[in-house]
């Protein structure tokens, strides 16, 4: 998604950049630090309780926290960084790598893995009988979840390591300016197209058909949905399409119209913006993931309940000499 944006380069002391850096850089730790913690919580829980581990409709879940834990453990300490120091440290080839990884890479395999979570809700819901052998469950669940995450990580492995160019190294730009192969028109095109903008329409189709569909079997006679038993899986798709496409939305209206020739000149400082948004949806994304688990909720609060310390009383004895 940031291969259109990063090739543009902001001054961050320009009068243009109207967000102090104190309150972006601030406001990214105030909440990186709590959202890793609940990531790690939450995989913790979903991991180690066998029920919540072998629900199908968790396993997109799970996939979606590792992946943003590399948002937040490599992209969003290296943009911090350069929001302090002005400039990407440390200076090696490897801190920019890591950083086009874990800002374009793993946003973009985020953005197909939501692609994919807003199909199978379909499946899982209205065709769950698809899935009742294990070959086909291996087929339809387990083969395309692991097919996107291989794709992406092996995909952006080639284009940064094995690419036939040479990468410019610009520690004073954010970013470390673009990786070479955006300087190939048709790869940078396939990215952007493919990997950045198709899966936001497709998230957008397929929840809102999700939607009228639950209300056209609520209403036929014949043929109910089970409400109670398909909740917490709606909600959960439906809440986290909602914070997806609400931060995701404004970067890739962005990227599609310089993809169809808009100049970068006419759109100021707004591309940063939407890129500094982008980074609360892997932010955002155990929070709004924990509201649909209230068995792990409850988990959590006997365990802070537990470490408070207990203040006892002890009736005061008199001593006699």
């Amino acid at each position: 998604m940031k291969d259109y944006i990063s090739n543009k380069t902001w001054d961050i002391d320009s009068p243009e950049f109207s967000l102090p850096i104190s309150i972006s850089f601030w406001l990214l730790i105030i909440f990186n630090v709590p959202s890793l913690i609940c990531s790690l919580k939450l995989l913790y829980h979903l991991i180690i309780d066998n029920s919540l581990r072998k629900s199908l409709n968790n396993h997109v879940i799970i996939a979606l926290l590792i992946i943003g834990l590399f948002s937040q453990l490599i992209d969003i300490p290296f943009y911090l960084n350069f929001l302090r120091i002005g400039y990407v440290w440390p200076k090696i080839s490897l801190s920019c790598l890591l950083w086009w990884f874990s800002a374009t890479g793993i946003s973009n395999i985020t953005n197909l893995l939501m692609a994919w979570a807003s199909i199978e809700r379909h499946i899982l819901v209205f065709h769950g009988r698809w899935l009742r052998t294990k070959n086909r469950r291996y087929f339809i669940h387990y083969i395309p979840l692991l097919t996107i995450i291989l794709y992406g990580f092996i995909y952006y492995f080639i284009i940064l390591l094995m690419f036939t160019c040479e990468n410019m190294y610009a520690y004073t730009e954010d970013w470390c300016l673009h990786p070479c192969y955006y300087n190939n028109n048709n790869l940078a095109l396939y990215d952007t197209i493919v990997n950045s903008i198709i899966p936001t329409p497709i998230i957008s189709f397929f929840s809102i058909t999700l939607i009228i569909r639950i209300i056209k079997q609520k209403q036929t006679l014949h043929r109910q949905v089970q409400w109670r038993k398909y909740r917490r899986m709606i909600v959960q798709l439906l809440s986290i399409s909602a914070l997806f496409l609400f931060f995701n939305f404004p970067m890739t209206c962005i990227v599609l119209a310089q993809v169809c020739g808009l100049p970068d000149d006419s759109l100021g400082q707004l591309p940063f913006y939407t890129y500094y948004l982008y980074h609360f949806v892997s932010l955002l994304m155990p929070f709004v993931c924990l509201t649909s688990f209230p068995e792990i909720q409850k988990k959590i609060k006997q365990m802070i309940k537990f470490k408070k310390p207990i203040n006892i009383i002890r009736p005061e004895r008199n001593i006699i000499h």
